[in-house]
């Protein structure tokens, strides 16, 4: 399920412990222990280097075995201290998901209603036939608080996903106009809440005004997203739900299958007809089947969308 659910809610993340707390420990350890682990391995390689230089025989060999020992121990430290620069970084994306959560969910944020209304969305899904999935969303927004800092999106697939494929997951933004000026003062961090489940947020460096209109271009990459469909035959749901936070006055969400690929939809959340949802097929000029759920006033805490189903 592609749950796009741009939902600026107060829901509180729930953030998954790791399974590797014996190397975070060990990571931890080098760092408390750090300046004397150099200190020991620079006055070892210094030792060594002399030795293997300005010996002989047996300690020459000595010298040069230590010599590499030393280099070995050099790459190790490097290596220990990436995946501490790795784990700090995703702490960090954890304490800001948690911390937008509580902004967009304390009481006085929820009386002042919208934040943002969504004049158009359109999103284009385009699946490979490994089922990586590259995704382009353009939206135009107008805020409607008297300062808007960021913009937060969830995002998740029908399975829980190896980490060898969520460490792939690229979302980026690609272009952000303000009233019609680009500008290149933000910043995005993403945030895995779950093994299926990722949120994505859109900081701006400087508060968007009420009334400003935001018009932003995002691209995603997801290795293996719709492998179900893809590769096990299984129906797949792909839908969108926003809240009373973020209003949605028009939807066009486009998914567009591999060439030689076909499949049955059916809506969900909705029953045809409805003047205001409707899901369709076509054939694009390459050949390529291609379904667009379309929404106008999207319905406040309703999921819509298609299921999709390979024949």
């Amino acid at each position: 399920m592609d749950r796009l659910s741009c939902r600026l809610t107060g829901r509180r993340s729930r953030f998954p412990q790791s399974a590797g707390r014996s190397v975070e420990s060990m990571v931890t350890d080098y760092l408390s222990f750090r300046p004397w682990v150099i200190a020991g391995i620079t006055a070892l390689t210094v030792a060594a280097i002399l030795m293997a230089l300005l010996g002989n025989g047996g300690p020459r060999v000595a010298a040069t075995v230590v010599a590499i020992v030393c280099a070995a121990g050099v790459v190790g430290a490097f290596l220990v201290e990436s995946r501490a620069a790795r784990l700090a970084a995703r702490d960090c994306g954890q304490l800001v998901t948690r911390y937008c959560d509580f902004v967009v969910g304390n009481e006085s944020a929820a009386r002042q209603g919208l934040l943002a209304s969504v004049e158009i969305w359109h999103q284009k899904v385009h699946i490979l036939p490994n089922g990586d999935v590259r995704e382009i969303v353009v939206l135009e927004a107008v805020a409607e608080r008297d300062e808007l800092y960021f913009i937060r999106f969830h995002l998740g697939s029908e399975w829980d996903q190896p980490e060898k494929y969520r460490r792939n997951v690229l979302v980026n933004a690609d272009n952000i106009e303000i009233d019609g000026r680009s500008t290149r003062h933000w910043s995005i961090t993403n945030s895995w809440l779950t093994a299926a489940r990722l949120t994505s947020i859109v900081h701006f460096h400087s508060p968007v005004r009420m009334g400003q209109v935001i018009r932003m271009e995002m691209t995603r990459f997801w290795p293996a997203k719709c492998l179900p469909l893809m590769r096990r035959g299984a129906a797949e749901q792909f839908v969108f739900r926003t809240t009373d936070l973020l209003r949605i006055r028009h939807l066009e969400y486009h998914v567009t299958l591999p060439s030689g690929f076909d499949a049955v939809y059916e809506p969900v959340g909705f029953t045809p007809p409805d003047h205001r949802m409707s899901v369709d097929g076509y054939t694009d000029v390459g050949g390529r089947r291609v379904f667009i759920c379309r929404v106008t006033e999207l319905p406040e805490r309703l999921t819509v969308g298609m299921r999709l189903a390979l024949t």
